[in-house]
């Protein structure tokens, strides 16, 4: 990707030094959004978390008497269950037996107000409430991977990121005070939403404020996130396990609070900006960037023209009037101009659906993202199964996690994201495939648990890696323009995998060889698939969909054709 239309950015930010202070501060900024996703997504598991119960014992003996027909009471034994309550004869000529229901209410183990569960009832015929939170959050996230990224084309990065980011605060914090479970539902919609706002457009920004061959190192570090989250929540949720719950989401909330400054210091993708022409806000953000990294304002400034705005004018349009007094200001006829070219050239979120090109490419990184969604999801679901000790299944599933991120760190660059993604999916397949073989014939052969129970965790290890490349490789594919809309409508599609995950517990207790057989397919399916992807590892971010295509294009040209061309000069 070589030609005049380009936007190399590139140039400009090596010449400011990618590793700055400037960087420091706004990557830094960016990745802490990371912190908190733990807490909200898992804290589900805390506040309603289940609590052992059984009926309360009935006070009103009016009751009992007109049940029994004013007999004895002494005659007959009352039985307390988890959700009902056996009155049975104590005579042998009598076979009575009633049941009723918890009239009274029902008896903790622990205290109402360690868990909502407790504190609302949400037992017995109720007791999907509680896992019906957490669909509901799922359902939140696809909302938010389509609302917030159309924002964030539409009307930048920052705004979109500061919107969820402060929404986040907010909803989180709130819930803390919802008196009944309805409200308390609606928020939790709300806090996916904000959640996978915050997630996509923070991904975007750190992307786009690096140069090529340090992306892989913003993602790498942006999984690294994802696991100091999960350690950092475990240790508060231990150390939080005699508070209410409300005390509990109340300090979920609160570990958003940081974005009450994000507005201040946070700046604009240089990227959307120049997408959107507004070169006069980079020049005035690459001045502050150059005196933060100690560097020349004017030979940034300069680069920034000489590699940035003269390619996008194609050198025949009047870009900069220069005054006397040596400050120059963009040319509003230029940027006009520019503008309608691009767009006749792109319209965001229709374009992908009326490209055919873009339109494959983008159905198969769908599938893709619901694959891997629900095979990570459904096997953390499940991790209690790795072992007879749940807390062992769970702690071997979590080691997965970490050694998942140091393997991407160690080969998203060297072997390429295409390679990469499809061999660790490869991988996944077949493990997953391999387990449910040999936990088939556990009972046969006890030997098999142990290699059934290995093979699961290195599928989980396996789609655990590729899960974290997708995170870099999907917004690398797609332009500026349509950056966010693409990654969002790939996160959406790993919504669908999110909502279906929880189902593969219940599957599993009826059909124990169906999860891992139909996780494994679907990895092997996407094998298949990945060649029709582009490699974007040491390629600069396409700004528009033409040099999209033309990368592609590219590409798939075989030496012979290239040096065909190369003869032809065509």
């Amino acid at each position: 990707m070589t030609s005049k239309e380009e936007v190399n950015f590139d140039s400009v930010f090596n010449a400011l030094g990618w590793n700055g202070r400037y960087q420091i501060v706004q990557v830094g900024l960016v990745l802490l959004s990371s912190l908190p996703f733990a807490f909200h997504i898992m804290s589900i598991i805390f506040i309603g978390s289940y609590v052992p119960s059984q009926c309360k014992e009935l006070n009103d003996s009016s009751v009992l008497e007109d049940l029994v027909c004013r007999a004895d009471l002494s005659d007959f034994n009352l039985t307390y269950h988890e959700c009902r309550i056996s009155i049975t004869s104590n005579k042998v000529d009598r076979g009575d037996r009633i049941e009723l229901s918890c009239i009274e209410g029902y008896r903790y183990e622990k205290p109402r107000e360690l868990s909502l569960v407790s504190e609302w009832d949400i037992v017995c015929e109720k007791e999907g409430l509680s896992d019906l939170l957490q669909t509901l959050y799922m359902f939140g996230t696809g909302i938010g991977a389509i609302l917030f990224t159309v924002v964030a084309d539409r009307f930048g990065r920052k705004f979109s990121n500061v919107v969820a980011g402060m929404s986040f605060l907010v909803v989180g914090t709130g819930m803390a005070f919802i008196p009944t479970f309805v409200p308390f539902a609606v928020l939790r919609v709300l806090q996916g939403a904000t959640q996978m706002g915050v997630s996509l457009t923070s991904t975007t920004l750190y992307l786009e404020i690096v140069p090529t061959e340090h992306r892989s190192k913003m993602s790498a570090c942006g999984t690294i996130m994802w696991s100091i989250s999960i350690v950092t929540y475990a240790i508060a949720a231990y150390a939080m396990k005699d508070l209410g719950w409300r005390y509990h989401q109340l300090v979920v909330g609160l570990t958003s609070a940081y974005y009450i400054v994000v507005p201040w210091v946070l700046d604009e993708s240089y990227r959307w900006l120049a997408a959107n022409n507004m070169y006069d806000v980079i020049e005035r953000n690459l001045k502050k960037a150059s005196r933060m990294n100690s560097k020349n304002e004017n030979v940034i400034v300069n680069t920034f023209r000489d590699k940035v705005l003269s390619p996008r004018l194609h050198d025949n349009l009047p870009l900069l009037i220069h005054s006397s007094n040596g400050e120059s200001v963009c040319c509003q006829h230029a940027a006009n101009l520019l503008a309608k070219q691009q767009e006749k050239e792109e319209r965001p979120f229709l374009q992908i659906f009326q490209d055919r090109q873009i339109l494959t490419v983008s159905a198969i990184i769908w599938f893709i993202w619901l694959t891997d969604c629900i095979t990570y999801y459904g096997l953390q679901l499940n991790s209690t199964k790795f072992h007879s000790d749940k807390y062992i299944g769970f702690g071997l599933s979590a080691i997965t996690d970490v050694l998942a991120s140091i393997m991407f760190w160690l080969t998203v660059d060297r072997f390429g994201r295409r390679r990469t993604c499809l061999v660790f999916h490869l991988i996944a397949g077949i493990s997953l495939i391999a387990s449910v073989i040999f936990n088939n014939y556990k009972d046969k052969m006890p030997s098999f648990t142990v290699a059934g129970t290995t093979f699961s965790l290195v599928g989980k290890f396996a789609i655990t890696t590729t899960f974290n490349l997708l995170w870099l490789y999907t917004p690398e594919i797609f332009p500026t323009k349509i950056r966010s809309v693409g990654f969002g409508l790939a996160s959406f599609a790993a919504r669908i995998g999110g909502l279906l995950a929880p189902f593969s517990r219940t599957l599993y207790r009826h059909y124990p060889w169906a999860p891992g057989s139909v996780f494994g397919t679907c990895c092997i399916v996407v094998t298949f698939l990945m060649p029709y992807l582009p490699e974007t590892n040491n390629q600069e971010l396409p700004q528009t969909i033409r040099e999209m295509k033309r990368s592609m294009t590219q590409q798939k040209e075989t030496p012979k054709n290239k040096q065909k061309n190369l003869i032809t000069g065509s």
